[in-house]
């Protein structure tokens, strides 16, 4: 009986050890776990400050971006009556020279077919013999 009771008092060691064992190491894991958890918290507050300055970069580029595009739309508007004002000079000056160029080829092919009678015309008019 003596033997039993050594195997029982050995066996119940051996389980007390295990308990021991098994304890230690779901502290161990707990504590990791916590100290994930606590990284996981930190990045997570870090991540939302980052967001928010983000946001509030965020805003300020579209404020900035309405100022520049209301001031880009009233410059349009106020060059556009020079623009326009452009646009009839250069049509004006365009035609202008149509006309001069259509007028000097007339006199040109007027020229051209009175030919001799036109150095007479000119040698009478300057009198020359």
């Amino acid at each position: 009986m003596e033997e039993n009771e050594k195997l029982l008092l050995k066996m119940l060691e051996q389980v007390r050890d295990d308990i021991a064992t098994e304890r230690e190491t779901e502290r161990a894991s707990r504590a990791r776990l916590h100290e994930r958890m606590d990284e996981v918290v930190d990045r997570v507050g870090r991540i939302e400050g980052d967001v928010r300055i983000l946001g509030q970069v965020d805003g300020q580029v579209r404020a900035e971006v309405q100022t520049l595009t209301a001031k880009v739309n009233q410059n349009q508007e106020d060059a556009q009556p020079t623009i326009d004002e452009w646009k009839r000079i250069r049509a004006f000056g365009i035609g202008l020279g149509g006309i001069l160029a259509l007028g000097g080829l007339s006199i040109g092919a007027m020229a051209v077919y009175a030919g001799e009678t036109l150095v007479s015309a000119i040698r009478h008019w300057l009198r020359i013999p």
